[in-house]
């Protein structure tokens, strides 16, 4: 547990991270910042920030849920198209606010490490809950 508690922590500085980085001065937020109204720049912020993040605590918010919920094994299935449901639909709403018709323009410096984290966070996510089985399966069979 304490391992996953720990990759979960790195995935969040990770996408954290990226947010920092789209934040300088020279970054990917400046120049929207300087070409779009303040509300078309706040809603256009959220959407890169919700991008970012999404695939970390989705990830989270399933592992976590499904130790508690009794079908847990639903929310494990529903970590991929929730995942990619957030990213598209955060960079949707990021291409709609900068008027943008797909993600070849500017909007792609911004987006790349959400689509980046959109896949790298489910490999890892059923990678550590292969690991975790496997491990329960050897202890409960050295228990017989």
């Amino acid at each position: 547990m304490r391992g996953v508690g720990l990759t979960a922590l790195g995935a969040v500085v990770v996408a954290g991270s990226f947010v920092a980085l789209g934040l300088r001065p020279d970054g990917i937020a400046s120049y929207y910042r300087d070409t779009l109204t303040p509300a078309g720049f706040a809603i256009w912020f959220c959407g890169f920030v919700a991008a970012t993040l999404a695939p970390p605590a989705i990830a989270v918010l399933c592992w976590f849920g499904a130790m508690r919920f009794r079908y847990g094994w639903l929310l494990h299935i529903l970590l991929v198209p929730a995942t990619y449901a957030a990213v598209r639909g955060s960079i949707a709403l990021m291409l709609a606010v900068a008027s943008e018709p797909d993600s070849d323009g500017p909007t792609r410096w911004a987006t790349d490490p959400a689509v980046m984290l959109m896949v790298v966070c489910p490999i890892v996510y059923f990678l550590i809950l292969g690991s975790t089985k496997l491990r329960e399966h050897r202890a409960s069979a050295n228990d017989c």
